[in-house]
């Protein structure tokens, strides 16, 4: 519910659901406002800590309580014990300071009127947003969380920083969930797309965006992508799977060295991502990555839900491919598009720019190629969904395949007709070569089980 209320003068406690024995609770809540500052104060207790802890504010409508919005929940103290890892103290506080979200508005809430809703969650069964700071100043394991997106601070597309210096993942729960990966009779189909039921063993969190030039640029300190025209927030390119993970990233080997591995390779983009942060950041498996595409639709659907076209190559795509601007049409024939003529409206598009999928994630059809972790086999009917790499050798692949030569890419891109983007469509890309159609988004289990 969206409101221009400020609090006055409140007190109210949180009332929060049973748990089970272990699992994290906050309770004993309180909630006071400073009659001359308007800062909040809410304290709890939690028992069962560490936990991610998160906030909602209530009011007492004419249904009931409801929220007043988590684009309206915003401006907190930095030490606010909120939207983090907390343990270690007996009474825990949160500062919010509503009088910055609305300064010129001073409506009075009767006492009593609002609410503070303090929800714990258990480490391996955070909220559905993480956010990872990834400038060079950032700290070790200083993530934030948040229960759905409309509680980002700003606003996930109102704040340039999650798409320049933090990145935005988005949980999917996949544990135990059966699905049918592969198609069998979509326009564009390929032979190496064959269906097979596959089920995770752990939930993950993925980026709601591609890596753009700016975050890439945050980490490995330099940027050759193509279309840097207000190319900040467009996603990177002409950088190769191994600059990535198998090799150390600076300018003079930026193409990628050095062989495979079961974990990102000493001085790799991952590697440096991945201390940086204290997380567990890696490029998606393919499996990982169409269940995240579909966004639980099936068969003929973009990930929004929405069927394929019929009798056209461009099939009614939601994103950036050759027919919504990728290619420029001269008058005489299609030209694809440079950085000396791209503009706004075509070559990459800025990531955001077309709608999300059914949860929340965004351009995976079409604007960037994007890479997975798995070695290219044409038949993957029979892993289950399993990452194509062999653990005992990473030169392998599950099926014993010696060296494999070529890593898997999806989604298509700017420059592609819209059957490449599809969820199932599946090509191989020399892990050496750093390509301008190219890019990639990272996963995360952060303790997820």
């Amino acid at each position: 519910m969206k409101t221009r209320h400020l609090i006055k003068a409140i007190t109210a406690t949180c009332v929060c659901a049973l748990m089970a024995d272990g699992v994290p609770e906050a309770g004993n809540v309180t909630m006071t406002q400073d009659a001359s500052s308007r800062e909040v104060t809410i304290t709890y207790a939690l028992t069962n800590a560490p936990a991610v802890v998160t906030l909602d504010i209530q009011t007492n409508g004419p249904n009931g309580w409801v929220s007043i919005g988590g684009e309206h929940i915003d401006c907190f103290s930095p030490d606010s014990d909120v939207w983090r890892k907390v343990e270690g103290k007996d009474t825990y506080s949160i500062k919010w300071h509503p009088d910055q979200s609305w300064p010129s508005n001073k409506v009075t809430v009767a006492d009593g009127g609002v609410k503070a809703v303090v929800t714990a969650w258990a480490l391996d069964d955070t909220p559905d947003y993480m956010v990872v700071d990834i400038a060079n100043a950032a700290e070790k394991n200083s993530q934030r969380y948040y229960p759905s997106a409309e509680f980002l601070p700003g606003g996930l597309l109102g704040r340039d920083e999650y798409r320049t210096t933090k990145l935005v993942m988005r949980k999917v729960r996949a544990k135990n969930v059966r699905w049918t990966m592969g198609s069998i009779y979509e326009q564009g189909r390929t032979a190496n797309e064959a269906t097979h039921d596959v089920v995770f063993t752990n939930n993950f969190y993925i980026g709601v965006f591609e890596v753009t030039q700016s975050q890439f640029y945050q980490v490995a300190g330099f940027n050759n992508s193509a279309y840097k025209i207000d190319g900040a927030m467009r996603p990177v390119n002409q950088v190769s799977f191994n600059a990535l993970r198998c090799a150390a990233v600076t300018s003079a080997t930026y193409a990628g060295n050095g062989s495979p591995a079961d974990k990102p390779y000493t001085g790799s983009f991952l590697d440096i991502l991945n201390s940086r942060t204290g997380l567990d950041f890696d490029l998606p498996g393919e499996a990982q990555w169409e269940f995240a595409c579909r966004a639980g639709h099936g068969e003929s659907r973009w990930g929004d839900g929405s069927y394929f076209s019929s009798g056209t190559d461009d099939l009614g795509v939601p994103g950036r491919c050759w027919y919504t601007g990728g290619k420029l049409w001269t008058g005489t024939e299609w030209i694809l598009v440079n950085s000396a003529v791209a503009g706004p409206t075509n070559g990459t598009a800025i990531v955001g720019s077309y709608a999300p999928n059914s949860w929340g994630i965004y351009d995976m059809h079409g604007n960037q190629y994007e890479y997975c972790l798995d070695w290219f086999e044409d038949d993957i009917s029979s892993l289950g969904g399993a990452i194509n790499i062999d653990p005992a050798n990473p030169l392998n692949t599950l099926a014993g395949k010696v060296a494999g030569s070529t890593r898997v890419r999806r989604g298509g891109a700017y420059h592609t007709v819209a059957s490449a983007c599809r969820p199932a469509a599946r090509l191989g890309c020399n892990p050496a070569t750093a390509d301008g159609t190219w890019g990639f988004r990272l996963v995360c289990r952060a303790g997820l089980k």
